[in-house]
């Protein structure tokens, strides 16, 4: 019980640790904002940057290296379809919002942010075997983010109001750098392609830039001045997330016939952060950067508290 303890506590250190570090590095965006010299409209060419190196980047190097055992298949399905559902829920519940919100709020109700917030958490606690099924759960993530987010965004955008949304759509999903990095990398790992050592050093050395360019947009774009209507919105996002999250996570805790190891790292995938493509994405498709950025910063706090609430009610083991 001892060595549990002082493990937890390890851990939870780290974990703090981690989280302190993202803060600065998300700080130091603020703060070149806040002294003028970076403006909040420099993030759309960052955010587009990103989009087509370091998001590819790392898609690319996470499909080519998860491990795609049948009896893991569960995971990713379970994902996906939660996700899409979460993303019709608020499609439908947010209808009647204004245009300038409803996009980044039904873009906001679906996909989760693994490799920045979860991982290292998930690694530490649960050891290997957890970081399996987190990234297997991560593989579902992917679709869920790259395809139907971002299949959501190009419909629900006023920049995209063609007469035939359907190609419109097709287009803009299939053209989109990380959805081709995820076929690709899928392709290499079922094919069993092995990739010559020299091109895949370079390709993680840009996937590693994705977490601290993507957390400089986030204090570019995060503000304490948000307007009283757009918190409102905030609020409403995140209370349709969690009580998703914990409803269906905490049914399939029960219900399925799975491991213990299983079946928590489902319940905690299922309560993760909103995902950090919510910025770029609403820069794309001209949707408030700064309801998305309030999102991931505001979900990455409850999302925290959650995790470790859950690991302490149901004695989640460790490693």
């Amino acid at each position: 019980m001892g060595h549990f303890f002082c493990k937890y506590i390890f851990v939870l250190g780290g974990v703090i640790s981690g989280l302190g570090k993202g803060i600065a590095a998300a700080s130091i965006g603020y703060l070149l904002k806040s002294f003028g010299f970076i403006k909040t409209s420099d993030g759309k060419a960052i955010s587009n940057f990103l989009m087509h190196t370091t998001f590819p980047a790392l898609v690319f190097i996470t499909m080519i290296k998860v491990d795609l055992r049948a009896e893991l298949i569960w995971m990713p399905l379970i994902c996906a379809l939660f996700g899409s559902m979460s993303s019709l829920i608020g499609f439908l519940i947010f209808k009647k919002e204004d245009p300038a919100y409803r996009g980044i709020m039904t873009m906001g109700s679906a996909g989760f942010n693994l490799g920045l917030f979860a991982y290292p958490l998930i690694e530490g606690v649960w050891g290997w075997e957890g970081l399996t099924y987190a990234i297997m759960f991560d593989l579902g993530n992917s679709f869920i983010n790259f395809i139907v987010n971002y299949a959501m965004g190009t419909y629900l955008s006023s920049k995209h109001q063609d007469k035939n949304p359907a190609k419109a759509i097709a287009t803009k999903v299939l053209t989109l750098p990380p959805f081709q990095a995820m076929v690709l990398g899928l392709t290499c790992n079922l094919a069993m392609i092995s990739i010559p050592v020299i091109p895949l050093d370079v390709i993680e050395t840009i996937s590693k830039g994705n977490k601290p360019m993507v957390l400089l947009l986030m204090g570019i774009y995060f503000s304490v001045r948000l307007p009283k209507k757009s918190f409102q919105k905030v609020f409403q996002v995140l209370t349709l997330r969690y009580v998703l999250g914990l409803s269906v996570g905490l049914t399939l805790y029960y219900l399925l016939p799975f491991s213990d190891a299983y079946r928590n790292m489902l319940l905690i995938c299922l309560i993760l952060p909103a995902a950090m493509t919510l910025i770029t994405y609403s820069d794309e498709f001209d949707f408030d950067t700064g309801i998305a950025a309030a999102l991931v910063n505001f979900s990455m706090l409850i999302s925290f508290t959650l995790m470790w609430l859950l690991v302490g009610i149901f004695h989640m083991s460790t490693v």
